[in-house]
């Protein structure tokens, strides 16, 4: 005998609805309630506490000390031990997360070298896959640059002699393996290489590391409840993630003297670009690029800072008024709710560091020096013009990378015309060279983009005056590449064979 069917009473119905929305908006309450608390949250257990008026996404207080990487140097040519190896790094409040690194820490100490030394790197690969490393930045023969004919398999070890041959330059090293650098540098395989020289050791501007020089690596992640970093290759382009880094730390501050302070920036990001600008609209004083000093210091308001870029900013903190760095507008309210559903490429934060000025006398009392390097004059045309073309998909003109088939020639002791062109905005790095930006879509170049450079933003067209420096060998290629380090690793990348000179 069929149960006879039961409606429910008006009243019920309307109490039930009545649950129903209040449980939705306990629901709301509590995302909110989550996000505000992880939103102010500063990694490596502490908070960031902002004020209700702040503007979004600038916080006005910091608990968050900047770790500052440890300095390595070469000493009397002994040789700089650099091991890959597994370690653990809170990113968040005390939970130690699984991360890579070198010398047991998340990212790798810095490395100082000078001018005129032969340095000896003993790499050491600690880890259970091949992993290939490079300096960026540095102007050595090919065979010193790293890459697949240099891979190392687990428990191997690979150490190359560099002759440090080029002028001061904030570079960095990071892993560079054949379809795995994206991966690689994501897990913590990447550090700053410094190089000084008699010129850097002379100028009236900070330079005591850790104290009124800075090291300040600017990197997104995805984190997960539990503050472990998660990555997943997207379907195009690159990675972006919705927490912002700085040495491995969120929205962290540092302590400095009422002077000049010294701030060495890198965008190590699979592939954000960051407009950095002072909170309370403050200029920043370039003094470097990618290879070196600009001529003399340019102030702006706001500075981009591409993938693989590197820039070197002076700060004036003689008014003793704390500021902040930022990058941006942070995520909203509605983004951040997106967020518990899907991946976001919206930051949370874009808070980047917070200066902290304390009674202690500045080391570097000196006005800012109205010159830097003399006027250099270029000698020599260029003897061809080349186009290369980046494209949505993976692969430069038209070709994905082929480690047997190179794909430039050019003559060491030689200038080129390059025309880079990009479908889809993206960083552009050559390696083992040096070049000038002669024009930005038939514009001249920013000024503080008007010195050495390796790696360039490309958003439509640019015109490149690329100086061939050092040699090549068709085992030991230089590559070009899109900074993107997702395209890169699907085949974005070309070999550049450069002939010694006679």
């Amino acid at each position: 005998m069929k149960r006879p069917v039961r409606f429910k009473r008006p009243h019920s119905v309307i109490v039930d609805i009545i649950f129903f929305r209040h449980s939705v908006l306990a629901s709301f309450t509590w995302s909110l309630y989550v996000i505000q608390s992880a939103s102010v949250s500063s990694g490596i257990g502490n908070r960031t506490m902002c004020r209700r008026d702040s503007p979004q996404g600038e916080c006005c207080w910091s608990a968050t000390a900047l770790p500052v990487p440890p300095l390595l140097e070469s000493r009397r040519g002994q040789p700089l031990f650099m091991t890959l190896q597994r370690a653990h790094w809170s990113f968040t409040q005390g939970t130690r997360a699984p991360v890579w690194g070198v010398n047991g820490r998340y990212l790798g100490p810095t490395i100082r070298v000078w001018k005129g030394d032969d340095v000896k790197l003993i790499y050491s690969n600690r880890l259970a896959e091949n992993v290939s490393m490079t300096v960026a930045g540095l102007l050595a023969p090919g065979p010193l640059m790293g890459g697949p004919a240099r891979m190392m398999s687990p428990n191997a070890d690979w150490a190359p002699v560099l002759p440090i041959r080029q002028n001061a330059a904030t570079l960095w090293y990071h892993a560079n393996t054949p379809n795995r650098t994206a991966q690689q540098v994501y897990n913590g395989l990447a550090g700053m290489w410094l190089v000084e020289d008699e010129i850097s050791k002379t100028l009236p501007i900070p330079n005591h590391y850790g104290v009124d020089d800075f090291p300040v690596i600017i990197q997104d992640k995805r984190l997960d409840n539990f503050g472990t970093p998660e990555y997943s290759e997207p379907g195009s382009g690159g990675f972006v993630g919705d927490t912002l880094l700085v040495n491995g730390a969120q929205s962290p501050y540092v302590e400095v003297s009422r002077g000049w302070v010294r701030l060495r920036l890198l965008n190590a990001s699979n592939s954000r670009r960051y407009q950095l600008q002072m909170s309370d609209g403050r200029a920043l004083h370039v003094i470097s690029g990618d290879q070196g000093f600009l001529p003399a210091p340019v102030s702006v308001k706001q500075l981009s800072l591409a993938p693989g870029e590197r820039r070197e900013i002076l700060v004036d903190m003689t008014n003793g008024d704390e500021v902040s760095i930022t990058c941006g507008e942070a995520a909203s309210i509605v983004d951040r709710i997106r967020g518990f559903f899907e991946p976001s490429s919206i930051l949370v934060s874009t808070l980047v560091l917070t200066l902290r000025p304390t009674g202690l006398l500045p080391l570097v009392t000196d006005n800012l020096p109205m010159r830097l390097l003399p006027t250099e004059i270029m000698s020599g045309a260029p003897v061809r013009s080349r186009d290369i073309s980046l494209g949505d998909a993976p692969g430069i003109n038209g070709q994905l990378w082929d480690v047997n088939r190179i794909d430039i020639t050019a003559q060491q002791g030689t200038w080129e015309r390059w025309t880079v062109r990009a479908d889809m905005p993206q960083s552009f790095h050559i390696e083992g060279v040096s070049f000038l930006i002669r024009n930005v879509n038939g514009a001249m170049p920013f000024p503080e983009d008007r010195g050495w450079k390796d790696t360039v933003w490309v958003d439509g067209q640019v015109e490149l005056l690329v100086y061939y420096g050092q040699p090549s060998w068709p085992h030991f290629p230089f590559y070009f590449n899109s900074q993107t380090l997702e395209m890169a690793d699907r085949g974005s990348i070309g070999q550049m064979l450069v002939n010694p000179a006679p």
